[in-house]
């Protein structure tokens, strides 16, 4: 060990407490971002150009304290959010642009979402690893879900941050989930239906139902506004309890659906699909899939495992724990696509047995 620590020093390599530190404060540098991107300030200065923090406050109307925002805004600054100048103007850049509302590739909701609502359940990790329950009742008095439900605007925020995160699940369902020649589909816990407007985009004779709970299906119509006819059309949204039922198709697809849940309930889930499905059709599972215990990549969609443990009683899976789901509930394995994005999301195709 000495001769390796030795070694580092000598190549100019970070001693080791400097980087066990970047990584603790990095819960410091989220929240910061967090807070800021709550206060729109990417989006004023990409829509204003480069400001000071008296201008934010006095003429954008910031809610904050000049020295305090300044302060938050340097912090960010360093890690490359803004640019700073020595009179104290700050500007946007390429990595402020994509917390913008506006940003092809935003990420906004995402962020604002992570340090409010999440990161208070993140709190109950020590307790999450002490009992094996998940923290969100005991953070937030009550099960995520049904926070969602009590609070509107939560349930409206969780869903943009979900559209803001599948973006690349939904570029590779869209090129790797052949519907040719399907009729019928069900988008199972699809959100406001971003995916299956996308998937009726490309595929002219599909007809999409978005399976979601009751509360969601107002917002998620409002939002279909302005939509092309033929897409508005030829989709439907249903409120319902996907372990009750499913409605019947030829595939099932489920984006970041099965993370959330137990085994028992994954496999009831599946095996609903598996009952309604209507001739010898398939199953789309976009998901991690973890590497195989002894290989330390994939550190992401370990992490993500984590954020898991502390908000519902799922995780992320290896291919042999899927692939144990897809029997149990009638269906083989056919292929695992790598989306090679940051959480190892795949694209699990089942087949009906």
């Amino acid at each position: 060990m000495a001769k390796t620590l030795q070694e580092d020093n000598e190549r100019g390599a970070p001693p080791s407490q400097a980087i066990v530190m970047q990584m603790v404060v990095g819960a410091w540098m989220s929240q910061t971002i967090s807070s800021v991107t709550r206060l729109d300030i990417p989006d004023l200065l990409k829509k204003h150009g480069p400001q000071n923090t008296l201008k934010l406050i006095q003429e954008y109307g910031v809610d904050a304290k000049p020295d305090h925002l300044e302060r938050a805004l340097r912090a960010c600054a360093s890690i490359g959010i803004f640019t700073e100048d020595a009179e104290g103007i700050f500007g946007p850049t390429v990595l402020s642009d994509v917390l913008t509302s506006t940003s092809p590739v935003s990420v906004k909701k995402f962020t604002e979402v992570f340090g409010n609502s999440w990161w208070k359940v993140w709190s109950g990790l020590p307790d999450a690893l002490k009992t094996g329950c998940a923290q969100a009742s005991a953070q937030l008095g009550m099960d995520y879900w049904d926070y969602c439900k009590a609070n509107p605007k939560e349930m409206e925020d969780f869903g943009e941050a979900m559209k803001s995160n599948s973006r690349n699940s939904i570029r590779g369902a869209l090129e790797y989930c052949d519907l040719s020649g399907v009729r019928k589909a069900v988008d199972v816990g699809g959100g406001f239906g971003h995916l299956t407007i996308e998937l009726l985009r490309k595929y002219r004779n599909l007809y999409g139902i978005v399976l979601e709970m009751p509360d969601l299906i107002p917002i998620a119509r409002r939002r279909l506004a302005g939509e092309d006819k033929d897409i508005v059309s030829r989709i439907e949204f249903a409120g319902g309890n996907m372990f009750d039922e499913v409605p019947g198709a030829e595939v099932y697809i489920l984006k970041h659906i099965i993370h959330d849940w137990d085994d028992t309930h994954c496999i009831g889930l599946l095996g609903n699909c598996h009952s309604s499905m209507v001739g010898d059709g398939r199953v789309f599972c976009i998901d991690a899939v973890l590497p195989p215990m002894g290989d330390t990549g994939g550190a992401l969609a370990k992490f993500l495992d984590i954020n898991m443990m502390v908000f519902h009683p799922g995780k992320e899976r290896t291919r042999k724990q899927w692939e144990t789901l897809y029997n149990t509930a009638g269906f083989k394995i056919v292929s695992v696509t790598s989306l090679n994005d940051n959480f190892g999301t795949s694209i699990v195709e089942g087949r009906k047995m």
